[in-house]
């Protein structure tokens, strides 16, 4: 994925607006992201496994939110998904969820620390 699937620039740039072109605020927001997704995952993965569909839709919404607030737009999008799938009733998100799930994560995690290191230096 690259850097425009992973990210929404514009919520990154308001972002650092807010904070007058800087950069502290944005880094507070992926250190928060970087703590507490991992837990969000972990709900959702556990919801899925014991077929709790309101559980998994309730999980994914707050993973969706705090995504969301920071930009990390193709992990929202796939809360997004896994919201709506519970809501549906359902907790059918492929053997491949854990996989899908985690890799989103890392590779938004490392495209927020570029962006951010790429503030700083340029």
């Amino acid at each position: 994925m690259t850097t425009s699937d992973l990210l929404d620039l514009m919520t990154l740039q308001n972002l650092v607006d807010l904070d007058d072109g800087g950069h502290g605020l944005l880094s507070e927001m992926i250190d928060i992201f970087r703590e507490d997704t991992p837990r969000r995952i972990r709900d959702i993965l556990r919801a899925n496994d014991q077929g709790h569909a309101e559980e998994l839709s309730r999980a994914a919404h707050a993973l969706k939110g705090g995504a969301g607030a920071l930009g990390a737009e193709a992990l929202r999008v796939l809360a997004s998904r896994l919201e709506n799938l519970g809501r549906s009733g359902s907790v059918d998100a492929g053997p491949d969820l854990p996989q899908r799930i985690e890799t989103t994560f890392q590779s938004t995690l490392a495209a927020l620390e570029a962006y951010v290191a790429q503030m700083k230096n340029g």
